[in-house]
């Protein structure tokens, strides 16, 4: 599932007692059962997320504690990763851009700290937005990827990095019991999913707005 992709990637970027630096609105934060605490032993750190699902870059820069910041470091978690969303749950689907992606990345470079893109609905952004994936991949460390958001496929999810990265996420995976011998049978319709799917979600896309304006249309409601 997203929910074990996020918290495998979360498990395998910190040790227990780090911070997870994350919006306020993201959907970690507020839909997967507090996960990353419960059974990673890590802090979920919210900053205040705007309203195009972007965090301001200044709060995330602030919420990094490190030692040359002043001498409370030794009363706070230490940070262990950043996490985006992208497209962006709760901010009302909202698209956040590669070049946002990009200053995020620099900062998590300056103080040497990983970048989790929860992208469950990443191939919808790169659909509407005409550019590829990597466009967004290539700022992260790591990220998490629905085959069942759209895709058609009835159950499962990707999480892609470095193959350093992919080795620590396999020993998460079996540790939260997602082992499978019977893989093949979620990997067929995944690789459809893959390979036939993505590019119709322009489909998708044109028939939420017929939705969204018909809808909009009725006496009495806001949308």
């Amino acid at each position: 599932s997203g929910t074990m992709g996020n918290l495998g990637s979360l498990l395998a970027h910190c040790q227990r007692g780090q911070e997870v630096i994350l919006g306020d609105e993201s959907h970690i934060y507020h839909y997967e059962n507090g996960s990353a605490s419960a059974l990673g032993g890590l802090v979920l750190h919210p900053v205040r997320t705007n309203t195009d699902g972007t965090l301001p870059l200044d709060a995330i820069e602030a919420a990094i504690h490190l030692p040359s910041h002043n001498y409370h470091f030794y009363h706070w978690a230490p940070p262990g990763v950043i996490c985006l969303e992208n497209t962006h749950n709760r901010c009302g689907g909202a698209i956040l851009s590669p070049e946002y992606f990009a200053e995020v990345a620099a900062i998590a470079r300056r103080h040497n700290l990983p970048v989790h893109l929860d992208g469950a609905r990443l191939f919808n952004a790169a659909v509407a937005a005409g550019r590829p994936l990597t466009d967004w991949t290539g700022h992260v460390s790591s990220v998490q990827l629905c085959l069942s958001k759209g895709l058609g496929a009835p159950v499962g999810s990707l999480i892609c990095g470095s193959s350093a990265f992919v080795d620590r996420a396999r020993r998460m995976r079996k540790l939260l019991g997602g082992g499978m011998r019977q893989a093949g049978v979620i990997a067929a319709p995944g690789i459809v999913a893959l390979t036939e799917m993505v590019d119709r979600l322009a489909e998708d896309h044109r028939n939420a707005r017929i939705l969204a304006e018909g809808v909009a249309r009725l006496p009495g409601v806001s949308l």
